[in-house]
């Protein structure tokens, strides 16, 4: 993110004005294009350590990358301020030297944080965590600050094309996208690793071209990286092993019993590993289990015969409740989430019709459709009644108007796109209330909607179906609702990880529940609510309740309210004001148990809080103290009113990363699958934000009032948050190039005038007030690691919505600060430029 949060990190700093501009410095291609990889390098590191962090801890840390990469490029812009020696050090031969460090950082970081047995689910249990904790932190740090060292010494030296400087950097952020698609399914993220510091070396070679006495030895250097990163790109993950958390029981397990891997791939948002299972079988159908990042999740692949018998045995699933009530040979099913196929078999032994299987992760299909097929699933992917379908499944579905039988979301995991590698913490809109309408909508008179959870969700899951189906304007039923559970087990304790409901449009009879109890019973399942026995409990009274006003103040401490588009955070069930040290040392003294504290601790609020107090803490520490330390004595400070300089560049950090963030969240229920979404709506924010700030002197000259350009953007923003829902039912159906098309035309505009503001406001800065420009680098760092944390925080409490409009109100006050900004003095000589 020398890149992605631009508008923290850029600038140009002037101090030591006797060593900066004192010397002919000639800005050449080679720096340009050296520019350009270090960026690409930067954002590739980052993409990649977010999907190593999700295999390697849980998908919720990896979000911690995002604020460290943020974080180490803002201490390099502080050391680059403070520093004499960096002031006075020979440009071609700094950067040669530096750039070669950073490519070295990459590997040696990387190898060292997966030598710590760190265990964020262990920090309260396990005191030498917090000995780990730090040195985690610094480990990666340490490559983005030398990054930020090497875009910060650009920009500062050659203030004068700083527009060009920013073209070439956010474009190589911009390509960065591609190049991680690309490398992950073939390298996997320690293959990633090498890239990133391949493309490090690349940039060292160009800086060091010219030959001093320091770029010789930088080039020497730089070939011999290469070609150990050569070496290590031949078997990335035998040399750059991940660690994965001892509380990952299966990542841990298959590591420890390597005979039982049958294989391993990746794409670019998850790993998946295929295990053997060496458990005895319940049923007629062995299985192979998919581990999904290291045990983020897990799905089971049935063995199936090569042509399913029409007298096969249904599997012991839970999913067989969702056939049960449908006639041979009539069931359309629809299935969100297929996995490895277990519903699929389920419907297939129940003889439906036909079945539609969409899936959002491609690796999984191909288990299915491929890599397995000839015998483990060689019955599903050949059998003619079955459509297996790459892609977002809500998605796929509100395109269509096809109405089924069964629809089945068994498991299906809201947070699943944190793996996007775009963004963490992002969550997909399964079930969502406008979700679980539209699958309402897609059932037949007489369907059924099967849906399982872990048992801490099913009280707002149950709330959100019976509000989805009032909304669609559906008769109040009371008899529409059947619940069921598996009995925890010894490590569940006394929550069960899988709880489910069926819901029936036309409601169940008596008979209807007989039997749906008869085979849970079979399947080892408790009934927990049905209508004919109407047990007591929070259950009959949602389905029993005219509204969810009438029993939310009787369950306080569970969330009942349905989530939405808007707000789509299924899985967030703790207001962020009732998060204390108490749940927070609860939430990280799980131990083993990690998986299940994932749903019935407040992990992901905890992890937000934490990361905002340490973000706010460090900054101050390591990004305005040093600025305060350095520039307290400087007499030019008592001259100049610098609060509404700070203040500006503020909320330019706070406004970019907000924008991005929202669109990237917004976008995914318009793209679907993450990979569209992040080649998208990354690549469009920063390469059309990189041109407008080329064409930032042009554009305001053109439009002689630079307010109009504040306003623009204001108004983009607020007519994308208010309007995005209307526009993208609209095109629901349109084909997915044109999705992309589309979102590349709404996103454009206002990527390119976000472009120009901070250059703006650079230009305004007094070239002989250095203190200004080091505040300007470093409240831009601080508020755009503060906004990334809290861009999160506030679409979970308040919606997108809002965030968005508080975005647009950010750039409405820098516009109004702008005005007061002092013209820039150019009293020194410029760099030249060939």
């Amino acid at each position: 993110m020398s890149t992605r949060s631009h508008e923290s990190k850029r600038g140009s700093i002037h101090h030591n004005k006797e060593s900066i501009f004192s010397k002919k410095e000639v800005l050449t291609l080679n720096h340009k294009i050296g520019l350009l990889l270090v960026s690409l390098s930067v954002l590739m590191l980052e993409f990649t350590l977010i999907r190593v962090l999700s295999v390697s801890l849980w998908y919720h840390f990896a979000f911690m990358i995002i604020s460290i990469a943020l974080l180490g490029l803002g201490i390099s812009g502080v050391t680059i301020l403070t520093s004499r020696r960096i002031a006075r050090a020979e440009i071609n031969s700094f950067l040669s030297i530096t750039s070669l460090l950073f490519a070295i950082s990459i590997i040696v970081s990387f190898v060292i944080i997966n030598k710590i047995p760190f265990d964020p689910f262990s920090l309260f249990i396990d005191s030498t965590q917090f000995l780990y904790l730090p040195l985690y932190y610094i480990l990666i740090t340490l490559p983005f600050f030398l990054a930020g060292l090497i875009i910060g010494q650009l920009f500062t030296r050659f203030k004068q094309d700083i527009n060009k400087l920013y073209f070439y950097d956010l474009i190589g952020a911009g390509l960065s996208c591609f190049v991680f698609i690309l490398v992950l399914p073939k390298f996997g993220g320690s293959g990633g690793i090498v890239f990133a510091s391949i493309l490090a070396c690349a940039g060292a070679i160009l800086f060091s071209i010219r030959k001093s006495k320091m770029q010789t030895i930088g080039l020497y250097g730089t070939s011999i990286m290469l070609v150990i990163n050569g070496l290590f790109l031949s078997d990335p993950e035998a040399y750059l092993p991940i660690y994965v958390s001892g509380n990952k029981v299966y990542g841990n397990y298959i590591a420890e019993n390597p005979d039982l891997r049958l294989l391993t791939k990746w794409n670019s948002f998850s790993k998946v590993d295929v295990m053997k299972d060496d458990d005895e079988n319940v049923d007629d159908y062995p299985v192979y289990t998919a581990i999904i990042d290291a045990g983020n999740s897990t799905t089971n692949i049935p063995k199936v015969p090569n042509v399913l018998d029409t007298g096969a045995r249904p599997p012991f699933d839970a999913s067989m409740l969702a056939m049960l009530l449908k006639r041979e040979d009539t069931a359309k099913v629809f299935i969100l989430g297929s996995g490895g196929g277990g519903e699929i078999l389920t419907a297939l032994t129940n003889n439906a019709k036909s079945v539609t299987a969409v899936e959002i992760n491609p690796i999984l299909n191909d288990l299915v459709e491929k890599d397995l097929a000839n015998y483990w699933t060689g019955g599903i992917a050949k059998d003619k009644r079955v459509k297996i379908i790459t892609d977002d499944a809500r998605g796929w579905l509100r395109s269509k108007r096809i109405k089924y039988d069964v629809i089945i979301s068994a498991h299906t995991i809201s947070a699943s796109a944190t793996n996007s590698g775009a963004m963490s913490l992002v969550e997909n809109y399964i079930l969502t209330e406008e979700a679980l309408r539209e699958y309402l909508q897609h059932l037949d008179i007489n369907g059924i909607l099967y849906i399982t959870r872990p048992e801490p969700q099913m009280p707002r899951l149950v709330a959100s179906i019976k509000e989805a189906q009032k909304l669609n304007g559906g008769s109040d039923i009371k008899n529409q609702f059947y619940i069921f559970k598996r009995p925890p087990s010894d490590f569940e304790i006394d929550v069960s990880y899988l709880t489910g409901v069926l819901f029936k449009k036309s409601g169940f009879d008596e008979f209807d529940i007989q039997r749906l109890k008869t085979m849970s019973a079979l399947l080892n399942l408790e009934t927990i609510y049905d209508p004919v026995s109407n047990q007591d409990g929070i259950f009959k009274d949602i389905v029993q309740s005219n509204s969810i006003d009438e029993i939310a103040g009787k369950y306080p401490d569970i969330k009942l309210y349905p989530a939405t588009d808007d707000k789509p955070y299924f899985e967030h069930n703790t207001d962020f004001t009732s998060i204390n040290f108490s749940k927070i040392k609860e939430s990280f003294s799980q131990g083993d148990r990690a998986m299940l504290s994932l749903v019935q601790k407040p992990v992901a609020e905890s992890t937000l809080v934490i990361l905002l107090l340490q973000t706010i803490v460090l900054s101050a520490l390591l990004i305005f103290l040093p600025i305060y330390l350095r520039f307290r004595k400087d007499p030019e400070i008592k001259k100049v009113k610098k609060g509404k300089y700070i203040t500006y560049f503020a909320l330019l950090g706070l406004g970019y990363i907000i924008i991005e963030i929202c669109l990237i969240q917004k976008f995914t229920l318009f793209l679907g699958q993450p990979v569209y979404t992040m080649l998208t709506i990354i690549s469009t924010m920063l390469i059309f934000s990189g041109i407008g700030s080329m064409l930032s002197d042009k554009v305001i000259k053109l439009v002689k009032n630079v307010n109009i350009v504040y306003i623009i953007i204001a108004g983009l923003t607020v007519i994308l948050g208010l309007a995005n829902s209307a526009i993208f039912e609209a095109l629901v159906r349109v084909d997915i190039l044109w999705r992309i098309i589309i979102s590349i035309a709404l996103i454009a505009p206002l990527a390119f005038f976000m472009g120009i503001p901070f250059p703006y406001g650079m230009s305004k800065i007094d070239n002989n007030s250095s203190y200004l420009v080091a505040y300007g680098w470093g409240v831009n760092g601080f508020f755009s690691v503060l906004g990334s944390v809290l861009v999160v925080m506030l679409s979970m409490s308040y919606g997108f919505m809002i965030v968005f409009i508080i975005a647009a109100i950010f750039y409405i006050l820098a516009m109004l600060l702008a005005k007061k900004l002092a013209p820039a003095k150019i009293s020194l000589a410029p760099a030249q430029t060939v």
